[in-house]
């Protein structure tokens, strides 16, 4: 941008935005006669505000961002280089006029440059293209007065408050991509320059409450409160700190806090105080839970109880017990296990680390072992996203004492006796057993320590549902077994185990950390890839099975082979068909969604049964059972898949003749079922296909000859809740094609009961029947392997908390609890 006054008269002029398609001005200026400058001459943006500026005579104003580029000169047609952008900002000298002093005024974030700042070099390259723009309008001037005044941003080391904003910017976009476990070191930055924002202190205590570092986040909380102490955030957050610790005089002190919270919320008034005034009461009943828990942990460790559960995962399959943001979802709770040293060849099971686990007393199957919080928690999108545990766990280690203290215990390698283990229990028992100190921040350390981490996320982390993976402390010291001696389940972030088979004191607890369901030889080439070789009983027996197990098994994988490409063509447009109907189903309720009246329609229509049949106090009369089937949906399931009779008809041949083969071996029952389930995989193949061609007699029988091997191989494992399910289904139909006799529950009593047992073994022997439909109903309709299909975890490090919760069929969103206080 170039301008001058006409004929030595002082002139004003209005700067106006230049258009970016033309570089021609989008207002014009006060003479009437500007047109668009040099391509060079790019307009400042705070220059391009509306700002009245005197000019002086025979003055030319440069405004660039940018280094200047070649250009041809549309007046000459030559090319010509323009000169690098000076770095070094230059101060106003005595040569400055009342034009610079204005154009310091209306752009302070702007470094003006005069000759005195520029080579002679430069200085005549600018001269010649202000004479040559200023000649290309026409104005008249004098050559020997002409100043040149060069107008650029200011550098970020030139300018330490733009760079503090752009550092905070980026540490804000890191938080909202749920980048949690890479912001401490942007805080620590940013609190060095300006000790007192706190914006940034907030962030820092958000973080460290997601990555569940309550003693650093309780830190932070209390230096946020310094700078704003009337704010609601600031105290929740010191509340969600003390009761996350899980340390008594701790949660005491955060129920004070809640309550007090609490009353001060209710004398409010505004448009979501509703909201928050539930959260905070529910926070005060959590402590409470957590506070009763503690008693009965206390009295446990007395009187040698079993693990104490502070909440029943039966409320959570009810619905009854929505997720806390920040708060643990299940109190931690070690109950008859303890640590032992392993040898590297020691029979029982496989694991890259020298340690295992043994049961104290004895446990009947289903009985808890332990309930554990997650040391670091993370959703991996992608095979790279396996960094952010491990950047997690140093994180964790270099703020936390607690932290670091558990890291260091799953990192020591060293022989381990008597003492040593009750001192680790001891230590994972209490919480107030900490480091001296947090890891250290060196450089040299910390490389070795991301290795370690690194090291320890690759042996240890358990993958669950949605693509999230974690790393537990007890978990990480037990071992691996193709037939594991207990089970797992993952509520959220929060892992509890139960025994699989009943256990005698001395037993080992194994878990099933790897595939199971597939040959040996497969089996152990995976293992090998994690570092260890198992040697579990399963693994060492199925080595010195019959050659005729090896041929059945081969032969029942080649036929299937054979039909792969058949096979996976279906499978292929079952999926496809399947995400057509998902897609048509997210329109329709987005149609439905908008429209006020369609949704009144359609929740009404979801509240009529219960409407209508609310006034029941007894059994349901036979009219009353007509009239309810009357809003029954009509069971019309089209053909999604056309699949033919042959391929069903060779695969089903080739299982049956592989099960015949396998009964001839006369075999202990239990290696029969272990060779059956290593064949999983081509059994769900086969399942799929005589699903889609309703086939339910053939998937009787297919269904019941594998979940008693899978239930034998792996009882409690979510595999045989699925197929428990299955055969129940399938078996009702088969007893009543219509399904309208009244008592087709009681001609299967066998089916249901093996349901009701596989639900009990995994969630716990106190389900009632309420309880049990409702597992019942979310195990038959979910895709996933696991229970973390029950809970939307928003929390955990590479979530953002700021998306759009999951809806309910009616609209409502489906509750977090404690993101409406502080996110």
């Amino acid at each position: 941008m170039a301008q001058c006054s006409m004929s030595g008269v002082q002139e004003r002029i209005l700067w106006r935005t230049w258009s970016p398609m033309s570089l021609r001005p989008s207002g014009a200026c006060a003479t009437g006669s500007c047109r668009s400058p040099p391509v060079d001459f790019t307009p400042s943006t705070s220059l391009i505000q509306e700002q009245s500026l005197i000019l002086s005579a025979s003055a030319a104003v440069i405004c660039h961002t940018r280094p200047r580029q070649k250009h041809r000169s549309r007046r000459f047609g030559g090319t010509h280089k323009a000169s690098s952008v000076r770095k070094v900002r230059v101060a106003c000298h005595a040569e400055d006029d009342e034009l610079v002093r204005k154009i310091m005024e209306v752009s302070p974030d702007k470094e003006v440059i005069l000759k005195s700042g520029r080579s002679e070099e430069e200085e005549e390259e600018l001269q010649r293209f202000a004479r040559e723009w200023l000649e290309e309008q026409g104005e008249d001037y004098d050559p020997s007065t002409l100043k040149v005044i060069e107008v650029k941003e200011r550098t970020m080391k030139d300018d330490p408050e733009k760079k503090y904003r752009a550092d905070k910017t980026l540490m804000m976009e890191t938080y909202d991509r749920g980048e949690i476990q890479l912001i401490e070191k942007s805080c620590t930055d940013l609190l060095a320059v300006k000790p007192h924002d706190a914006e940034v202190w907030r962030i820092r205590t958000l973080g460290r409450l997601r990555l569940k570092l309550w003693d650093s986040a309780l830190e932070a909380a209390r230096r946020w409160i310094a700078f704003e102490p009337q704010s609601l955030n600031p105290r929740c957050a010191e509340a969600f700190a003390q009761a996350g610790s899980q340390e008594a005089t701790q949660v005491k002190e955060a129920r004070v806090r809640f309550a007090q919270l609490y009353k001060e919320v209710n004398k409010m008034e505004g448009e979501g105080i509703r909201d928050v005034s539930v959260e905070l009461q529910e926070c005060v009943w959590r402590c409470d839970e957590l506070l009763e828990h503690r008693k009965a942990e206390d009295a446990m460790a007395e009187a040698h109880e079993p693990c104490n559960l502070s909440a029943r995962p039966a409320t959570v399959l009810t619905g009854a017990r929505p997720p806390h943001f920040f708060l643990p979802n299940f109190a931690d709770s070690i109950g008859p296990v303890r640590v032992a040293n392993a040898e590297p060849e020691e029979l029982g099971g496989g694991s890259s680390h020298p340690r295992k686990l043994l049961a104290t007393r004895d446990v009947e199957a289903g009985g808890p072992l332990f309930v554990q919080n997650a040391l670091a928690f993370a959703t991996l999108d992608r095979a790279e996203d396996i960094a952010r545990l491990k950047f997690s766990l140093v994180t964790a280690a270099t703020l936390s004492p607690r932290q670091a203290k558990l890291l260091d215990i799953l990192l020591d390698e060293s022989d381990m006796d008597d003492s040593d283990s009750e001192e680790v229990m001891e230590a994972l028992r209490d919480p107030k057993v900490v480091r001296e100190s947090p890891w250290s921040t060196d450089n040299d350390d910390m490389a070795r320590q991301f290795k370690d981490c690194e090291k320890l996320v690759l042996r240890s982390q358990i993958r669950t549902g949605k693509k999230f993976s974690g790393i537990w402390t007890l978990p990480a010291l037990a071992r691996h077994s193709c037939t594991p001696s207990a089970t797992y389940t993952i509520w959220g972030d929060v892992l509890m185990a139960r025994a699989a088979r009943p256990l005698k004191a001395g037993d080992e607890v194994t878990f099933a950390f790897h595939e199971i369901w597939f040959p040996l030889e497969m089996r152990q080439e995976k293992f090998t890839t994690a570092g260890f070789w198992c040697r579990c009983p399963r693994c060492e027996k199925e080595a010195s099975f019959d050659k005729r197990a090896e041929i059945a098994s081969a032969d029942l994988e080649f036929r299937f082979d054979k039909q792969r490409s058949r096979t996976q063509a279906v499978l292929q447009t079952l999926d496809l068909k399947l995400e057509e109907r998902k897609q048509d189903l997210a329109k329709q309720y987005d149609k439905i969604r908008d429209n006020e009246q369609l949704n009144k329609e359609f929740e009404s229509g979801l509240l009529g049964l219960a409407d209508r049949f609310k006034n029941l106090k007894d059994a349901p009369t036979d009219a009353d059972i007509e009239e309810l089937r009357k809003y029954f949906p009509e069971r019309n399931e089209p053909e999604l898949v056309d699949v033919k009779a042959d391929l069903v008809d060779d695969l089903l041949d080739a299982v049956i003749t592989f099960e015949q083969k396998v009964d001839e071996l006369e075999m202990p029952d239990q290696h029969r079922h272990w060779l059956i389930a290593n064949h999983l995989g081509q059994y769900g193949e086969l399942l799929t296909l005589l699903r889609l061609r309703k086939d339910v007699e053939a998937q009787k029988r297919v269904v019941n000859r594998i979940l008693e091997a899978v239930a034998q191989t792996h009882p409690g494992c979510f595999q045989q809740q699925r197929l428990s399910v299955l055969l129940w289904e399938v078996s009702a139909v088969c007893a009543d094609p219509s399904l309208q006799r009244k008592d087709v529950m009681d001609l299967i009593p066998k089916e249901l009961e093996r349901v009701r047992d596989a639900i009990k073994l995994r969630y716990g022997q106190d389900l009632d029947d309420t309880e049990l439909a409702a597992a019942l109903a979310r195990i038959s309709s979910t895709s996933d392997i696991d229970e973390n299909w029950m809970w939307d975890i928003t929390w955990c490090a590479g979530r953002n908390p700021g998306i759009e919760p999951a809806r309910g069929p009616s609209g409502k969103v489906l509750p977090v609890l404690g993101s409406m206080i502080l996110v």
